[in-house]
């Protein structure tokens, strides 16, 4: 039996409050609160030698992280992700010293399973049977992943709008799950939970220190000797702040020595509310007025971590940038095509940003640089169609493959109802009445309620409000989710 006896305290962040006590948000502020440990104690306890001669993966370092007993541990094999050098991409851009941190190849596809495994496991070490979760991709996954793994319970809240790939990857591991209206909503059906569930958050203390250990592994993998530069993607902000943690422990245990490295923290134009605040000059992040972007994972309206990711940056002498979905896009393909990773979006928007800053000339030909790649691209397996196009074969091949997918889940009188409700919201016997006249297909309006009530229920189309009629009944008005634009604008595509 292996203990963990490290720990001091947890500490805010915000306030400085301390306490003793397994906390995940401060009581005072409501601040996220860090573990502190006793790096003097583990420096006694473990050298860069014991830690070299170790299994690789985030509990290799185990006394650096916030679990009191080995015997809870719970793990798919998280960790020890490839630290990718370029060939082909360093030429293409015009660098000589470019890596990829590889975190495709995580238990679920995604760094997330670092925090994860840490979270379940401390969940487990306090006794907790049952995990609950609001998040629209990689986060989700992770947990019902490794809730499966550790013989728990999970109930999941997936918002309406949701990669495909994910969706399919939560739903195979059988959770508990309904489908809400956005992030925020989930998030909040996860704190009713708290008294029957332990609710997991991207801001928790436990799941930082999971995610922490990319840093980790980034610097032993480079001999413990820094990079120039560690470009990461900003969703809440948590990753990019617990590699700086990472960084600045390893500094105080004396196993780093030079400059530690400067952070690049990346989202996309669509929205980057922590970019915002840091090209402002403050750390006082305003919720961002949209969410319009395919790199879905980082795009966060409210960062919970976003303050703690400008302090990072700040400290490590860095800055932010923001990219476009064209872009990132692009980074997609080449990444693919030059150096075989296949990244979802939100990973390719580093790739995408270095392209930015070599064009202007930020960094150095000589720097060396690593790009975190967080998520693999089979999450996102629409992004097919950008890689392919103007390829006429494949486009065909993929046509057919993806219109037989649409149409037949969908049928013709859902497709219809769709296209119906494309130009405005609509009650069910208005609906019906559009379907005779301009169709001609010959279906009764309880059969349209039933295809009303099949389209809500996969998240296509909403109800959005219900208004009283002269004879005391409801009449429900219906629209278009943005996953029903989403899907009915793949389909005219196929058409077109």
């Amino acid at each position: 039996m292996v203990k963990n006896l490290f720990i001091e305290c947890y500490r805010c962040k915000q306030c400085g409050n301390t306490t003793l006590a397994e906390k995940k948000v401060c009581p005072k502020c409501g601040g996220v609160f860090e573990v502190v440990y006793d790096y003097e104690a583990i420096r006694k306890q473990i050298s860069i030698t014991l830690i070299k001669d170790r299994e690789p993966g985030v509990w290799k370092y185990f006394e650096l992280l916030p679990l009191t007993d080995r015997k809870n541990l719970v793990s798919l094999g998280e960790g020890g992700t490839f630290l990718h050098k370029c060939n082909r991409l360093t030429e293409k851009l015009g660098l000589r010293h470019l890596y990829l941190k590889d975190e495709t190849t995580n238990p679920t596809g995604a760094f997330i399973d670092r925090g994860t495994s840490v979270e379940i496991s401390k969940a487990k070490e306090q006794g907790f049977t049952t995990v609950s979760c609001g998040s629209s991709g990689n986060l989700a996954a992770s947990v019902v992943a490794y809730a499966a793994k550790a013989g728990m319970k999970s109930h999941i809240f997936v918002p309406q709008r949701v990669d495909i790939g994910k969706l399919y990857q939560i739903i195979a591991y059988q959770p508990n799950l309904k489908i809400v209206k956005n992030r925020e909503e989930g998030e909040a059906r996860i704190q009713e939970q708290s008294h029957i569930a332990h609710p997991i958050i991207g801001h928790s203390p436990y799941f930082l220190e999971g995610v922490k250990t990319t840093g980790y592994e980034i610097c032993e993998q480079l001999d413990w000797t820094p990079p120039d530069w560690i470009i990461v993607p900003m969703g809440n902000g948590g990753h990019i702040s617990m590699i700086w943690k990472a960084i600045q422990e390893l500094q105080l245990l004396g196993w780093i020595k030079v400059p530690p490295p400067k952070l690049i923290g990346v989202q996309a134009t669509g929205c980057s509310p922590i970019v915002s605040a840091f090209q402002k000059g403050t750390t006082s992040v305003e919720p961002s007025t949209k969410t319009s972007t395919i790199a879905i994972d980082i795009g966060m309206k409210t960062p919970s971590c976003g303050k703690l990711a400008i302090e990072a940056i700040q400290e490590s002498k860095g800055f932010t940038i923001s990219v476009s979905d064209n872009a990132i896009l692009n980074a997609v393909s080449l990444l693919a095509s030059l150096e075989g990773v296949f990244a979802e979006p939100a990973s390719a928007a580093t790739v995408a940003a270095l392209h930015q800053i070599v064009r202007d000339r930020t960094v150095g030909i000589g720097d060396k640089i690593v790009c975190v790649i967080t998520g693999m691209g089979l999450k996102y397996p629409e992004i097919a169609q950008t890689i392919v196009k103007g390829h006429k074969t494949l486009e065909q091949l993929l046509g057919r493959v993806e219109k037989r997918k649409y149409t037949t889940k969908i049928g013709d009188t859902k497709l219809h109802i769709l296209k119906i409700l494309h130009y405005n919201e609509l009650y069910g016997y208005a609906i019906w009445k559009r379907l005779v006249a301009e169709t001609g297909i010959k279906v009764s309006v309880a059969s349209v309620y039933q295809h009303l009530n099949e389209l809500t229920r996969s998240g296509l189309i909403i109800r959005t409000r219900s208004v009283q009629t002269y004879r005391k009944s409801l009449r429900h008005y219906y629209n278009l989710t943005e996953k029903g634009q989403w899907t009915l604008a793949r389909i005219d595509g196929l058409e077109s």
